[in-house]
Protein backbone atom coordinates (compact mmCIF):
# COMPACT_ATOMS: atom_id res chain seq x y z
CA UNK A 1 0.00 0.00 0.00
CA UNK A 2 3.31 2.21 0.25
CA UNK A 3 1.66 4.28 3.25
CA UNK A 4 3.17 4.46 7.12
CA UNK A 5 0.00 2.73 8.64
CA UNK A 6 1.89 4.37 11.97
CA UNK A 7 1.21 8.36 10.56
CA UNK A 8 -2.32 9.71 11.17
CA UNK A 9 -2.73 12.38 8.95
CA UNK A 10 -4.05 15.60 9.94
CA UNK A 11 -2.79 15.48 13.39
CA UNK A 12 0.81 16.99 13.98
CA UNK A 13 3.36 15.48 15.62
CA UNK A 14 3.26 16.25 20.23
CA UNK A 15 5.67 18.23 21.18
CA UNK A 16 8.61 16.48 23.06
CA UNK A 17 7.56 17.68 26.04
CA UNK A 18 3.97 16.22 25.59
CA UNK A 19 4.94 12.67 25.73
CA UNK A 20 3.80 11.32 28.97
CA UNK A 21 6.62 8.62 29.31
CA UNK A 22 9.16 11.16 28.69
CA UNK A 23 11.66 13.21 30.78
CA UNK A 24 9.45 15.83 32.91
CA UNK A 25 11.47 19.37 31.96
CA UNK A 26 11.26 20.99 35.31
CA UNK A 27 13.65 24.07 36.51
CA UNK A 28 16.87 23.80 37.45
CA UNK A 29 16.36 24.68 41.06
CA UNK A 30 13.56 21.52 41.33
CA UNK A 31 16.69 19.11 41.89
CA UNK A 32 16.85 21.05 45.47
CA UNK A 33 13.67 22.64 46.39
CA UNK A 34 9.95 21.85 46.03
CA UNK A 35 8.54 23.43 43.24
CA UNK A 36 5.54 23.21 41.55
CA UNK A 37 3.15 24.56 38.63
CA UNK A 38 1.47 28.24 39.73
CA UNK A 39 -1.93 26.34 38.62
CA UNK A 40 -2.03 24.15 41.19
CA UNK A 41 -1.21 27.06 43.73
CA UNK A 42 -3.74 29.66 42.06
CA UNK A 43 -7.06 27.93 41.92
CA UNK A 44 -9.61 25.27 44.31
CA UNK A 45 -7.46 22.29 42.31
CA UNK A 46 -6.06 21.17 45.53
CA UNK A 47 -8.70 23.00 47.84
CA UNK A 48 -10.82 22.19 50.97
CA UNK A 49 -12.15 18.78 51.77
CA UNK A 50 -14.41 18.30 54.42
CA UNK A 51 -13.50 15.40 56.37
CA UNK A 52 -16.22 12.71 54.99
CA UNK A 53 -17.37 14.71 52.18
CA UNK A 54 -15.03 14.31 49.34
CA UNK A 55 -16.93 14.42 46.02
CA UNK A 56 -16.84 13.03 42.56
CA UNK A 57 -16.53 15.59 40.11
CA UNK A 58 -17.11 14.85 36.19
CA UNK A 59 -15.70 17.64 33.60
CA UNK A 60 -16.29 20.49 36.42
CA UNK A 61 -14.29 23.42 35.85
CA UNK A 62 -12.17 24.62 38.74
CA UNK A 63 -12.19 27.89 40.01
CA UNK A 64 -9.06 29.41 38.85
CA UNK A 65 -6.96 33.01 38.41
CA UNK A 66 -7.66 34.24 34.87
CA UNK A 67 -6.19 32.55 32.54
CA UNK A 68 -6.07 29.35 32.47
CA UNK A 69 -9.25 27.03 32.83
CA UNK A 70 -9.36 23.85 34.41
CA UNK A 71 -11.63 21.59 33.95
CA UNK A 72 -11.53 18.37 36.26
CA UNK A 73 -12.61 14.80 36.20
CA UNK A 74 -12.18 12.46 39.66
CA UNK A 75 -12.04 12.89 43.36
CA UNK A 76 -11.99 16.33 45.00
CA UNK A 77 -8.24 16.51 45.76
CA UNK A 78 -6.73 18.28 48.93
CA UNK A 79 -3.87 20.12 50.26
CA UNK A 80 -2.60 16.66 51.56
CA UNK A 81 -2.88 15.28 47.97
CA UNK A 82 -0.77 18.37 46.79
CA UNK A 83 1.64 17.78 49.31
CA UNK A 84 1.77 13.98 47.37
CA UNK A 85 2.11 15.52 44.37
CA UNK A 86 4.92 18.16 44.94
CA UNK A 87 7.18 15.21 46.86
CA UNK A 88 6.56 13.13 43.90
CA UNK A 89 8.13 16.19 41.39
CA UNK A 90 10.94 16.36 43.87
CA UNK A 91 11.56 13.11 43.89
CA UNK A 92 11.32 12.97 39.85
CA UNK A 93 13.92 16.16 39.76
CA UNK A 94 16.69 14.85 42.20
CA UNK A 95 19.25 13.13 40.00
CA UNK A 96 19.90 10.45 41.99
CA UNK A 97 19.63 6.63 42.54
CA UNK A 98 15.84 6.70 43.22
CA UNK A 99 14.90 7.55 39.68
CA UNK A 100 14.81 5.12 37.03
CA UNK A 101 16.07 5.78 33.11
CA UNK A 102 12.09 5.08 32.54
CA UNK A 103 10.87 7.48 34.53
CA UNK A 104 10.09 5.58 37.77
CA UNK A 105 10.95 7.61 40.91
CA UNK A 106 11.20 4.86 43.81
CA UNK A 107 10.86 5.70 47.44
CA UNK A 108 9.95 3.91 50.80
CA UNK A 109 6.12 4.36 52.52
CA UNK A 110 8.08 5.40 55.60
CA UNK A 111 10.39 8.16 53.80
CA UNK A 112 7.81 9.60 52.19
CA UNK A 113 5.67 9.93 54.67
CA UNK A 114 8.29 11.72 56.84
CA UNK A 115 9.02 14.28 54.48
CA UNK A 116 5.74 15.25 53.73
CA UNK A 117 4.99 15.72 57.60
CA UNK A 118 2.59 12.37 58.23
CA UNK A 119 2.90 9.46 60.77
CA UNK A 120 4.08 6.79 58.76
CA UNK A 121 2.16 3.79 60.84
CA UNK A 122 -0.69 1.65 59.21
CA UNK A 123 -2.92 4.85 58.75
CA UNK A 124 -0.83 6.85 57.29
CA UNK A 125 0.19 3.96 54.62
CA UNK A 126 -3.37 3.83 54.21
CA UNK A 127 -3.68 7.43 53.57
CA UNK A 128 -0.81 7.66 50.97
CA UNK A 129 -2.15 4.68 48.64
CA UNK A 130 -5.80 6.71 48.18
CA UNK A 131 -3.99 9.49 47.67
CA UNK A 132 -1.88 8.49 44.83
CA UNK A 133 -5.08 6.83 43.62
CA UNK A 134 -6.35 10.09 43.66
CA UNK A 135 -3.73 11.48 41.80
CA UNK A 136 -3.35 8.54 39.48
CA UNK A 137 -7.36 8.51 38.36
CA UNK A 138 -7.91 11.97 38.24
CA UNK A 139 -7.95 13.70 34.79
CA UNK A 140 -6.67 17.43 34.28
CA UNK A 141 -7.77 19.28 31.50
CA UNK A 142 -6.05 22.51 31.20
CA UNK A 143 -6.97 25.12 28.85
CA UNK A 144 -4.60 28.38 28.10
CA UNK A 145 -6.59 31.26 27.21
CA UNK A 146 -4.09 34.39 27.24
CA UNK A 147 -0.78 32.47 26.85
CA UNK A 148 -1.09 30.26 24.33
CA UNK A 149 2.22 27.58 24.94
CA UNK A 150 1.73 25.82 21.22
CA UNK A 151 0.41 26.90 18.26
CA UNK A 152 -1.55 23.41 17.93
CA UNK A 153 -2.78 22.94 21.24
CA UNK A 154 -4.72 25.24 23.59
CA UNK A 155 -6.05 21.91 25.36
CA UNK A 156 -4.35 19.09 27.52
CA UNK A 157 -5.56 16.83 29.66
CA UNK A 158 -4.36 13.88 31.52
CA UNK A 159 -3.13 12.68 35.05
CA UNK A 160 -1.28 13.99 37.45
CA UNK A 161 0.52 10.61 38.17
CA UNK A 162 1.00 8.33 35.17
CA UNK A 163 1.41 4.73 36.51
CA UNK A 164 2.43 3.47 40.46
CA UNK A 165 3.36 -0.05 41.62
CA UNK A 166 3.80 -1.03 45.05
CA UNK A 167 6.12 -3.63 46.14
CA UNK A 168 4.94 -4.86 49.65
CA UNK A 169 7.60 -6.89 50.33
CA UNK A 170 9.94 -4.12 51.24
CA UNK A 171 7.24 -1.61 51.31
CA UNK A 172 7.99 0.99 48.37
CA UNK A 173 6.48 2.51 45.76
CA UNK A 174 7.25 2.93 42.14
CA UNK A 175 5.75 5.33 40.04
CA UNK A 176 5.80 7.74 37.34
CA UNK A 177 4.76 11.66 37.28
CA UNK A 178 3.01 12.85 34.38
CA UNK A 179 5.61 14.32 31.76
CA UNK A 180 2.97 15.96 29.59
CA UNK A 181 1.55 18.09 32.87
CA UNK A 182 5.17 19.16 33.98
CA UNK A 183 4.62 21.53 30.73
CA UNK A 184 2.66 23.81 33.32
CA UNK A 185 5.87 24.83 34.70
CA UNK A 186 5.64 26.88 31.39
CA UNK A 187 2.90 28.96 32.36
CA UNK A 188 4.42 29.67 36.16
CA UNK A 189 6.44 27.89 38.49
CA UNK A 190 7.23 28.72 42.28
CA UNK A 191 9.62 27.21 44.70
CA UNK A 192 8.15 26.54 48.06
CA UNK A 193 10.11 27.01 51.86
CA UNK A 194 9.71 23.23 52.48
CA UNK A 195 10.19 23.24 55.95
CA UNK A 196 7.68 25.82 57.13
CA UNK A 197 5.07 24.35 55.20
CA UNK A 198 5.39 21.45 57.18
CA UNK A 199 4.81 23.29 60.07
CA UNK A 200 1.18 24.73 59.00
CA UNK A 201 -1.83 22.49 60.20
CA UNK A 202 -4.90 23.17 57.84
CA UNK A 203 -6.10 22.79 54.80
CA UNK A 204 -6.76 26.32 54.50
CA UNK A 205 -3.31 27.84 55.81
CA UNK A 206 -1.32 25.63 53.49
CA UNK A 207 -3.72 26.83 50.94
CA UNK A 208 -3.07 30.13 51.53
CA UNK A 209 0.76 29.68 51.84
CA UNK A 210 0.72 28.18 48.44
CA UNK A 211 -1.45 31.48 46.91
CA UNK A 212 1.11 33.51 48.48
CA UNK A 213 4.20 32.12 47.57
CA UNK A 214 3.12 32.56 43.92
CA UNK A 215 2.06 35.69 43.21
CA UNK A 216 2.70 39.32 43.72
CA UNK A 217 0.98 40.67 47.20
CA UNK A 218 -2.09 42.77 46.50
CA UNK A 219 -5.42 42.73 48.40
CA UNK A 220 -7.86 39.91 47.60
CA UNK A 221 -11.36 40.02 49.06
CA UNK A 222 -12.72 37.86 51.50
CA UNK A 223 -15.20 36.55 49.22
CA UNK A 224 -13.15 35.94 46.71
CA UNK A 225 -10.62 33.54 49.01
CA UNK A 226 -14.01 31.95 49.89
CA UNK A 227 -14.37 31.00 46.35
CA UNK A 228 -11.06 30.30 45.17
CA UNK A 229 -9.62 28.21 47.92
CA UNK A 230 -12.87 25.70 47.47
CA UNK A 231 -14.25 26.39 50.88
CA UNK A 232 -17.39 24.21 51.46
CA UNK A 233 -17.43 26.63 54.49
CA UNK A 234 -21.20 28.23 53.40
CA UNK A 235 -20.98 31.64 55.67
CA UNK A 236 -19.26 34.23 54.73
CA UNK A 237 -18.75 35.15 58.47
CA UNK A 238 -17.40 31.73 59.58
CA UNK A 239 -15.08 31.55 56.59
CA UNK A 240 -13.67 34.90 57.86
CA UNK A 241 -12.90 34.09 60.72
CA UNK A 242 -11.07 30.98 60.01
CA UNK A 243 -9.13 33.07 57.31
CA UNK A 244 -7.81 35.18 60.82
CA UNK A 245 -6.83 32.29 62.30
CA UNK A 246 -4.72 30.48 59.32
CA UNK A 247 -3.24 34.02 58.76
CA UNK A 248 -1.86 34.18 62.34
CA UNK A 249 -0.30 30.80 61.66
CA UNK A 250 1.47 31.82 58.66
CA UNK A 251 2.74 34.89 60.99
CA UNK A 252 4.07 32.24 63.85
CA UNK A 253 5.80 30.01 61.05
CA UNK A 254 7.58 33.62 59.59
CA UNK A 255 5.53 32.91 55.87
CA UNK A 256 4.47 36.59 55.87
CA UNK A 257 5.49 39.16 58.48
CA UNK A 258 1.57 40.54 59.26
CA UNK A 259 -1.80 40.87 57.86
CA UNK A 260 -4.86 43.12 58.27
CA UNK A 261 -8.69 42.96 56.47
CA UNK A 262 -9.92 46.35 55.49
CA UNK A 263 -13.17 48.13 55.34
CA UNK A 264 -13.70 46.92 52.03
CA UNK A 265 -12.89 43.26 53.47
CA UNK A 266 -10.13 42.91 51.29
CA UNK A 267 -6.96 41.04 52.49
CA UNK A 268 -3.46 43.04 52.71
CA UNK A 269 -0.42 40.63 53.36
CA UNK A 270 2.87 42.32 54.53
CA UNK A 271 6.37 40.44 53.47
CA UNK A 272 9.07 40.27 55.02
CA UNK A 273 12.02 42.76 53.74
CA UNK A 274 13.84 40.27 52.66
CA UNK A 275 11.34 38.23 50.96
Amino acid sequence: MGEDHHEIRGIPELPAKLNPYGPVELPLCAQGKHVGPNACFQSALFGMVARGRRKYLNGEEIVSFKGIKIIYTGEQLDQGDLDVFIHAIHLTAQKKANRRPDGLVYFSVRGFLSSIGRKPGKSGQQWLLKSIRRLSASNVEIRFEEKQMYSTYSIYGGSLINDYFYDPSNQKYYLRVNSGLGSLFDLGWTQLCWQKRLQLSGNLTRWLHGLYSSIQTYPIRVSSLLVLSGSSCGRLRRFREQLKKALNELVTVGTIRSWKIDNEDKVHIYRHKND
